[in-house]
């Protein structure tokens, strides 16, 4: 029976396909890659848009903010393709309802599973819609929107990941599929019914249609102003998408990034990764804070150059800008490939003494199972711990025979208080022998 039992779980790893791996070591020197010069280059271009100043839809600098994207992409000689995703809205304004928009798709294609992908997106577009100085309903055309921060910062961290993990030289191989997105259209516009958010809208409706598995979305938005002297960003998600924010926060530590964020995720809809949540695809929003019109002291003040023409390079701050490109790196990254240093903990493969299975359901809300099998008896520890490494709850601790184990975990702790939404970790130690996999428990 137990012959029969290993040979079954033997034929089900077989039936997986190869996964891409990555250790610490490499996340490590791919962030050591980014390059603070790199980002403020493409933020001060983005901002001047070959001297027109505005990125607004409809206009000379828009289109050319298209055209410098899709260049730099281009100019990444690891990329799988650079193409021009086109839509048109025909409920705009005549003549712009003929009048076409895009967006800037780039992909780096997957070596196990390239039909399924990550994305790493953000808005190209701009606006001024706030100055206290303009009437936009007719100085839209005219305005200075550099929108350096909003949104030239997030493409630029975008193009600045896109450029590590794509170079050749860096090594770096994923097992699913990566699309760097440059939206256009984010921005509320007159000519359009001030409606938002229609280049997300139009790429996520032709994902859907066409049935693309999109695994999770991180979208970047607005993450370069801060003056407080403090590097913080906030996570917007939602219960579905609590697995990409908790990645967040553990590579955040687990590689010393130094970022204050929040924990306790905010849930809101005022940029492109609501799109994805319509369509019911995982999706997160790095934003400088939610929302960016609110002070949140100590960490942030209100920023006064928001949606206006005073939203120029000179406000923003490149280390926080750098900082969240490292952590958008490290996380998708991680995300699509094997993250080996964790799982195992003692090593690339599992001891040929015992198998500790992935648990069931994971993420989990309510309760999970744990499933290992023993070859041989022995002295068994089965210990859930926190992304600190300290324990929260003994699942086992108990000599074993030879057989098949099942073991619930109600997400409560040693106290019988239920812990908070996060990673993590449980290891399994048979005599001498050690086995660590991830779980992640979102209420």
């Amino acid at each position: 029976m137990l012959k029969k039992s290993l040979l079954s779980f033997i034929l089900l790893l077989s039936s997986y396909p190869v996964r891409a791996q990555i250790d610490s070591t490499t996340v490590v020197q791919l962030l050591n890659q980014v390059a603070t010069q790199n980002i403020s280059s493409d933020i001060a271009n983005l901002a001047d848009a070959n001297g027109a100043k505005t990125r607004v839809s409809y206009t000379d600098g828009n289109r050319w903010a298209v055209d410098y994207i899709k260049q730099r992409f281009e100019s990444m000689p690891g990329l799988t393709c650079v193409e021009l995703d086109t839509f048109v809205l025909d409920f705009a304004t005549p003549p712009f309802n003929h009048v076409r928009l895009f967006n800037v798709v780039a992909t780096l294609e997957g070596m196990g599973q390239p039909d399924q992908y990550f994305i790493v997106g953000g808005h190209l577009d701009a606006t001024a819609n706030l100055d206290p100085n303009l009437t936009w309903e007719s100085d839209w055309a005219t305005a200075n929107a550099q929108g350096a921060d909003d949104n030239a910062s997030g493409v630029a961290a975008i193009l600045e990941i896109a450029r590590v993990l794509s170079d050749p030289a860096n090594g770096f191989s994923s097992n699913y599929s990566i699309k760097f997105i440059a939206f256009g259209a984010e921005e509320r516009h007159p000519a359009y019914q001030n409606e938002n958010h229609q280049g997300a809208r139009h790429f996520v409706q032709g994902a859907f249609n066409r049935g693309d598995q999109i695994l999770g979305a991180y979208i970047v938005d607005m993450i370069g102003y801060n003056s407080t002297g403090n590097h913080h960003f906030n996570i917007v998600s939602n219960g579905k998408s609590d697995e990409l924010a908790l990645k967040l926060l553990e590579v955040n530590q687990r590689f010393d990034i130094g970022l204050h964020v929040n924990t306790s995720f905010k849930e809101v809809t005022y940029s492109d990764h609501d799109q994805f949540w319509l369509y019911r695809y995982k999706a997160n929003l790095l934003i400088e804070n939610a929302p960016p019109w609110n002070d949140n002291l100590p960490w942030y003040m209100e920023n006064p150059f928001y949606h206006r023409e005073s939203d120029v390079p000179a406000a923003i701050n490149l280390q926080q800008v750098t900082k969240i490109a490292k952590l958008t790196l490290a996380a998708v990254a991680s995300l699509s490939t094997l993250l080996t240093s964790v799982e195992p903990s003692t090593g690339d493969t599992q001891p040929l003494s015992f198998t500790l299975l992935q648990n069931y359901p994971n993420p989990f809300n309510a309760g999970t199972r744990i499933l290992y099998q023993l070859l041989f008896s022995g002295r068994v520890q089965l210990t859930v711990y926190d992304v600190r490494g300290q324990e929260v709850r003994s699942l086992v601790g108990q000599r074993q025979q030879p057989g098949e184990y099942a073991v619930t975990w109600d997400g409560a702790d040693a106290a019988g208080r239920l812990v908070p939404s996060a990673l993590y970790f449980y290891r399994l130690t048979v005599d001498d022998r050690t086995f660590v996999r991830k779980m992640v428990y979102a209420k």
